[in-house]
């Protein structure tokens, strides 16, 4: 291992960025935005470095200091206790310069594509703050860092932040609740894998500190059950949702049409019970009623239960039904849109059935 992983508080600390020009940009942003005084020195400063500066002058944070002057050691010391340097220019012999200034006064010192020369190096971030996931190849693969990231950003719900701060909020009160570090796990595994998360992710803040002040006041039943209406889509897997797939991993039921490809239900998490609910197919047809009763029954338990219908669930008349029957009984839900079998078969078309120019409805 090449660089140990660390995470540098920068709060109100003096960061000196040399260089002007785009990648400035993006290092002066991310230093930025972890609260840190940046000054910047440059012979000139592309239009959005100004910009950023002047934005920051506007909302009176005063933390982005421009100095239009070559770079001189002198810069170092003025600017001293300076935690951080970092060296963007597209002058080599200039960035190598600034690392031995850097390193001659034990200042951390990141040279953009230069890590021979760099004490530090910038991994790439996933910001879920508080959670923060980061990723490098130690500048060995930066573009497979890049894919893995894309990968990371549609795994991890935007949510998350909501979910980690919540249960920053709650920590102390768990802590006081459960004496046993065992019992504050299991129940902290709980909440993160269960309906509160789930809301959380929704961006519904004030129902996931509800659901989780209930699970604190009767914490002999913390798991708390749901209902989730997926959207199966048209049957390729590769067109559902990203919240329907970590739904349907986190599944501990799953009850599906026979429309819904196998494909699709190959991606159920494998030990989840699945029941068929086809009248047609199926040896033991069951009526519209029993299927709500029976989804309805599972939650109450405490399990997670998907409802998996080809296409959309709004589409779907079937699902406004159970929708009723999970309205009537209060049991908590979410519906999770899919692509209808029209709009999928619509995608293989040659041509556009809109044109701006001519027709601009469709009527299905």
């Amino acid at each position: 291992m090449d660089f140990l992983p660390l995470f540098h508080n920068l709060k109100g600390r003096q960061v000196l960025v040399v260089g002007g020009g785009d990648v400035a940009v993006r290092k002066v942003r991310l230093v930025y935005e972890a609260s840190a005084l940046v000054t910047v020195v440059a012979k000139e400063f592309c239009p959005d470095l100004l910009e950023i500066a002047r934005v920051d002058q506007k909302s009176g944070h005063n933390a982005i200091n421009l100095i239009t002057a070559p770079y001189d050691h002198s810069h170092m010391v003025d600017l001293a206790p300076i935690v951080l340097v970092i060296a963007t220019t597209n002058d080599r012999k200039l960035n190598h310069l600034v690392s031995e200034h850097a390193q001659a006064n034990n200042i951390l010192v990141n040279v953009v594509d230069g890590p021979a020369f760099s004490t530090v190096i910038f991994p790439s971030i996933v910001d879920r703050s508080p959670i923060q996931i980061a990723i490098s190849s130690g500048g060995d693969a930066p573009v497979l860092v890049r894919l893995l990231r894309t990968q990371l950003e549609g795994l991890i719900p935007t949510g998350t932040s909501h979910l980690a701060s919540l249960a920053g909020r709650f920590r102390e009160t768990v802590k006081a609740k459960f004496s046993s570090g065992l019992d504050r796990k299991a129940f902290w595994e709980g909440i993160f894998s269960g309906p509160v998360a789930e809301q959380a992710y929704a961006n519904n803040t004030a129902e996931a500190e509800r659901l989780l002040s209930d699970a604190l006041d009767n914490h002999s039943n913390i798991e708390i059950g749901e209902v989730y209406l997926v959207g199966a889509g048209p049957g390729d897997p590769d067109l559902l949702t990203f919240k329907a797939l970590r739904l349907m991993q986190q599944a501990d039921i799953v009850f599906y049409d026979p429309d819904v490809s196998a494909k699709v239900l190959n991606l159920v998490r494998r030990d989840a019970s699945r029941v068929h609910v086809g009248r047609a197919e199926s040896k033991h047809p069951v009526t519209q009623e029993n299927i709500s009763q029976t989804m309805i029954e599972s939650a109450t338990q405490g399990n997670r239960v998907v409802r998996l219908v080809d296409g959309d669930p709004l589409i779907a008349g079937k699902s406004s039904l159970e929708i009723e029957a999970l309205m009537e009984h209060k049991t908590p839900f979410q519906v999770v849109p899919g692509i209808t079998a029209a709009a999928g078969s619509i995608s293989h078309a040659e041509d556009p059935l809109t044109d701006k120019r001519n027709d601009s409805d469709i009527t299905i």
